[in-house]
């Protein structure tokens, strides 16, 4: 998922109002630098612990009021502060300060997207590159203008599956094992959330309890009263809510800040301890000097433990995604074991797909790996349901941050698209086209072409499907497929999603719907498929949301020719069912979960949001089409 609530239609504007004058990214780094200064290190980032720990109220929190893409921008706004060499530490954060930084941070990022939409002196080209312009940024921006988070537990499978048996050569090379790398993750995470807990369970419960219970509230301000404390702003320092009062005073970004003694105590080999703190400390000498670029890596993301005194920061949720990515980079770029790897990786990542598939239809369903239909081609997963056949392709193939230059990032976006999705889509088409040929059909293993799995008899041949399974996330030029697939006029699309999202869709589907589940995502890929050529989405899982919460909706609006933008809040129904369990294997938290309630989240959506017309001004979509 990405930054909570991306609000695509206030971007634009401002993207339009950047375009007419905009400052060189330099200029602003130095202003951006001269506010972060005089600002003193621990007053810093507890402001930018802050920022991550009320994401999730950032539509009604002024903190966010100026930032388009808070999570990445925060991580962006540590780094620059570290690469200021001069620092005076003088001064507390505080509010008329944050705004002028938020101000600065929010005309970095404009500028960058500036660069990319209007690279043609604010003019369009009026020929083929405008095509490759609107290519280039929507990659871009949900390349760099959103962080890109996915759910714990999927990253922690990813490193056990792909990982363990390089054990030996990571403990070589880092001085720790896996297996003491995830359990220092959830040391920290346990002590992250039982400081949470203990600080702010006590305030949840007491305000619960008079929320759900008036006549208790009105007993006790009448005990108030009968004190002599009749102004109700008195009554926060009476005993029975002090406790809330002392709540209310702390920053919740303080839930981060740790002692070192805290950190340390774990059940971990001392120097493997240290190398594993080694392995995330955030060097705070590797940036100074430097100019901090918005689009480049974020050295806090992939070093998320900051040191200070005898104090420390420490983000579990990047520590997890930062030991993946920087451990998987390492293993890919060895030259002894690096193709080794890439080879085992690729098929651990069919393994888990094939997992999905089967864990998700019933056992009646007869599921095939590595098989054959034209006595030439191998291919990956069949899965046949009743009537139904789906054809599934799937591919580990990454995808190279896109160029600042919209023309030069096009034909990057273009080859690195073509390498996963357009490859699986026409290896998908081949099968499609033996099944519908109109006879019957030998299902042969791969290995060995003379042996016959199954016979696929034609009249049991109703629907085919096609799927292209990823394990990147490529944005909007996935969930729409009509930007960049090159297909026949007639064919039907193909649905491609990051395993990631086709995990938690399938997880959810089987928790609302129990037994109907398979049906429903077959009906899903139908009107999906629907969708394509016309959807403005940067989140598979708003698009899944939407059809999971507010079905009847959905199938009308894919049957209509319109264009439809979707919104961060239709995938909300994943985080809430997340509260009490998704049904992840090895769930974190899952005996905690189990008392939880199902929060509320949006169930129906607004037209004139989806149809993006907010975005000229229009508000009256539905009554102009009842006209």
């Amino acid at each position: 998922m990405f930054d909570d609530e991306y609000n695509y239609v206030k971007a634009y504007q401002q993207l339009i109002s950047a375009k007419e004058s905009h400052r060189t990214i330099e200029e602003i780094v130095v202003d951006l630098q001269n506010e972060l200064r005089p600002i003193k290190e621990e007053s810093l980032l507890v402001h930018a612990m802050r920022l991550f720990v009320e994401l999730g109220n950032r539509s009604s929190s002024p903190l966010y009021e100026h930032l388009q893409s808070p999570m990445r921008q925060t991580l962006y706004m540590v780094d620059v502060y570290y690469s200021i060499v001069d620092r005076t530490e003088t001064v507390e954060m505080d509010e008329e300060r944050w705004n002028s930084i938020a101000k600065l941070l929010d005309e970095i990022e404009m500028t960058y997207f500036v660069t990319v939409a209007f690279p043609n002196d604010g003019e369009l080209f009026h020929d083929e590159r405008d095509k490759k312009v609107e290519v280039s940024l929507s990659t871009f921006i949900g390349y760099f203008g959103n962080a890109l988070i996915v759910y714990e537990e999927q990253t922690l499978d990813r490193i056990v599956r792909y990982f363990k048996p390089y054990d030996n050569q990571i403990k070589s090379w880092y001085g720790f094992t896996v297996d003491e790398a995830i359990h220092f993750f959830l040391h920290v995470r346990e002590i992250n959330n039982d400081k949470l807990n203990a600080i702010f369970n006590p305030f949840l419960n007491t305000y619960s309890h008079f929320a759900n219970n008036p006549d208790e509230w009105q007993k006790l301000t009448q005990k108030f009263i009968d004190r002599g404390v009749e102004d109700p702003r008195e009554w926060w320092f009476q005993p029975e809510l002090s406790g809330l009062l002392e709540t209310m005073k702390i920053n919740p970004g303080e839930i981060h800040i740790h002692s070192k003694k805290e950190l340390l105590n774990v059940d971990i080999e001392p120097n493997h301890l240290q190398r594993i703190i080694d392995f995330f400390n955030y060097d705070k000498k590797s940036l100074e000097g430097q100019t901090i670029y918005y689009a480049d890596k974020h050295y806090f993301e992939s070093n998320p433990l900051i040191q200070f005194g005898e104090k420390c920061i420490c983000l579990d949720k990047f520590m997890i995604e930062g030991l993946y990515f920087r451990i998987d980079e390492a293993l890919q770029k060895d030259s002894a074991i690096g193709q080794k790897y890439k080879q085992y990786k690729d098929d651990a990542f069919e393994d888990k797909v094939v997992e999905l598939f089967k864990r998700f239809f019933p056992e009646k369903t007869k599921i095939f790996t590595n098989y054959c239909v034209d006595g030439v081609a191998e291919n990956d997963l069949f899965v046949v349901y009743q009537d139904t056949c789906i054809i599934v392709e799937i591919k580990d193939c990454g995808f190279r941050p896109p160029f600042r230059d919209p023309i030069k990032a096009y034909s990057r976006i273009k080859r690195d698209y073509e390498n996963a999705i357009q490859l699986g889509y026409e290896q998908c088409k081949r099968v499609e086209d033996v099944l519908t040929a109109g006879k019957d059909v030998n299902i042969l293993d791969a290995n060995n072409k003379r042996r016959v799995l199954y016979c696929l008899k034609e009249k049991n041949i109703s629907d085919v499907w096609s799927i292209v399974v990823t394990d990147f996330k490529y944005g909007q030029i996935q969930t729409n497929l009509g930007s960049l697939l090159q297909k026949e006029e007639e064919a039907l699309y193909p649905w491609s999603v990051c395993v990631d999202d086709l995990e938690a869709l399938l997880l959810l589907m089987r928790k609302m719907l129990k037994g109907m589940a398979p049906a429903r995502f077959v009906e899903f890929l139908d009107y999906r498929e629907k969708l394509q050529g016309r959807v403005y989405c940067a989140d598979e899982l708003e698009i899944c949301g939407w059809y999971l919460c507010d079905r009847d909706r959905f199938k009308e609006y894919a049957d209509k020719d319109i264009t439809i933008c979707t919104t961060p809040n239709m995938a909300a129904v994943f985080d809430a069912y997340y509260h009490i369990g998704l049904g992840f294997k090895n769930e974190l938290d899952i005996e905690y979960k189990k008392h939880f309630s199902l929060p509320d989240y949006p169930n129906h959506f607004d037209l004139n949001e989806m149809t993006g017309l907010q975005l000229i001004g229009l508000n009256d979509v539905e009554q102009d089409e009842n006209n």
